[in-house]
């Protein structure tokens, strides 16, 4: 995947809002997407981040209970947020099955969820001693666009 330059600074500056559970900073940053397509690169990106620390979290792909573990652990560690357990287990099987998340949890939600999920994912993912969440979405960035 190709990652749009002025999309990954978007993404990173309201990634860091979420991070640092913000709510305020993390909705003014949510209006930089004010586009259509924006949002669909800025959800391309999300999904890929989610899924790649998803599944080096839990050394390949996650099983059911890890999917659910890692779901409640996102919804209780992120309760400033509105995300529930049940929409970020429903947001990771979706995007580790690889299907789409339309029709399966509504627009506005899913683009809140998915920096929620990311930023939750990546600041308590496996990282080196003294790495910082953005060093890792460094390495995770680099793999994705290698994958491609």
């Amino acid at each position: 995947m190709k990652i749009d330059e002025r999309v990954e600074q978007l993404v990173r500056d309201t990634l860091h809002w979420a991070v640092k559970r913000q709510p305020v900073e993390f909705d003014e940053a949510l209006k930089g997407f004010s586009d259509v397509s924006t949002r669909r690169s800025a959800m391309e990106l999300l999904v890929a981040i989610s899924a790649f620390v998803a599944v080096d979290m839990c050394g390949g792909k996650p099983s059911p209970r890890q999917i659910q573990e890692l779901a409640t652990e996102v919804a209780e560690a992120e309760s400033w947020s509105s995300a529930t357990a049940q929409e970020v287990e429903a947001f990771l099987n979706t995007i580790l099955a690889g299907r789409p998340l339309s029709g399966v949890l509504p627009a506005g939600s899913a683009v809140i969820l998915a920096f929620v999920v990311a930023a939750s994912l990546l600041s308590s993912g496996p990282k080196s001693e003294g790495e910082w969440w953005f060093n890792y979405l460094d390495k995770v960035e680099a793999a994705i666009e290698a994958a491609a």
